[in-house]
């Protein structure tokens, strides 16, 4: 329908059951995603919304019902692949509800920064809360107190975190990687960590702990990085400096794998034939990495979906006691890893050694 637009009043839920042949009350059902409405009737509504721009009164609908229609996503840095994935699988499961998000970004670790994010979504009157923020058990437990008259859903705490949660089984994927590694043969693994503040994540390094300590193994060396690639890059410049060799490396997420990758291809070393390279999170990235990254799958989106329609439990009156909705990641084999090549990998890394304490001394130099 092409009509010009000047001077023409804004479409009504009227105007959009004349035009579809429904009754007003089906457009409203439509539109609030409350109620069953036909595919075939619900693609009519939907067509003459768009023939019409029909635009909801929001305002009006939250004033009727006692609810804004809106829910808070409180979540760290939206950049990173985690958060970003989590926001499309929400947004897309509140839209289909007929519920809108509003974001706020948690700067930092700990219970503060989440607390400061979490008053500000409050204050616009928010419905309910989504929390991706790594927070203990004990700070998880303490934010659900202060903000006990909301219903909340946590993304990113324990497993026995006493609150409603949402969340990926991280010590499970940590431990397919590690199991990866040791099954190739792998007996000198590092590790380029999570950050000491990142509490929930802490389950990946025990992960990888607790299955070569079933091999009767432990790390040989260990660096920590932020989850960015420059940080992956300098943590696994400093494992080399230390001239500890090892041949396999776990890395706690696929973007500080691809700053490793980078630093194991400036001092010579090849992947997987001296060093073999597993990641964590499996980017969109990742397997188009030279070479295509080893890594943990997890369904962000996925869990974005459960996370609210958890959320969507409690806000329909459902009165439920603490429980958690619980994700299993898999692993994605790539060409990044294989079995190791014992001598040759030794020299080149002992030749490396000399090499890295020369560089080390002429920086600090």
């Amino acid at each position: 329908m092409n009509r010009s637009t000047a001077g023409r009043k804004a479409a009504t839920l009227a105007d959009v059951a004349a035009l579809a042949g429904v009754s007003q009350q089906t457009v409203s059902r439509v539109v609030t995603g409350q109620g069953r409405v036909a595919t075939r009737t619900m693609a009519r509504v939907q067509e003459a919304i768009g023939q019409l721009n029909y635009v909801p009164n929001r305002l009006a609908q939250a004033l009727a019902r006692q609810r804004t229609q809106s829910i808070g996503f409180a979540t760290n840095d939206i950049a990173l692949h985690a958060p970003s994935q989590l926001a499309s699988g929400i947004e897309r499961a509140a839209r289909e509800r007929g519920y809108s998000v509003i974001v706020s970004i948690v700067y930092d670790y700990g219970l503060a920064p989440v607390t400061q994010a979490v008053r500000a979504l409050k204050e616009r009157q928010v419905d309910g809360l989504l929390i991706n923020a790594s927070l203990s058990r004990e700070d998880a437990a303490e934010l659900q107190e202060r903000f006990h008259d909301i219903p909340c859903v946590f993304l990113d705490v324990p497993h026995d975190a006493p609150v409603h949660a949402a969340l990926l089984d991280q010590y499970h994927g940590a431990r397919l990687a590690a199991e990866h590694l040791t099954a190739l043969g792998h007996t000198r693994v590092a590790f380029i960590r999570e950050p000491g503040s990142a509490v929930a994540e802490h389950s990946r390094l025990q992960g990888w702990r607790d299955v070569l300590a079933e091999h009767g193994l432990e790390a040989v060396a260990q660096q920590e990085g932020d989850w960015s690639a420059a940080s992956g890059y300098t943590a696994a410049l400093r494992l080399l400096a230390s001239g500890i060799a090892f041949s396999g490396l776990l890395v706690a997420n696929d973007q500080m794998a691809v700053g490793a990758l980078r630093a194991l291809w400036e001092r010579g070393l090849r992947v997987p034939g001296d060093v073999s390279v597993i990641g964590y999170d499996d980017t969109a990235e990742s397997a188009l990495l030279i070479p295509p990254l080893t890594t943990v799958r997890q369904d962000f989106p996925t869990l974005g979906r459960r996370a609210f329609y958890h959320l969507l439990e409690l806000l329909d009156g459902e009165t439920l006691p603490p429980r958690v909705t619980l994700t299993r990641p898999d692993l994605t084999v790539r060409t990044s890893t294989a079995a190791p090549r014992q001598k040759n990998s030794n020299r080149l890394q002992e030749a490396l050694r000399v090499l890295n304490e020369e560089w080390w001394a002429a920086a600090e130099g």
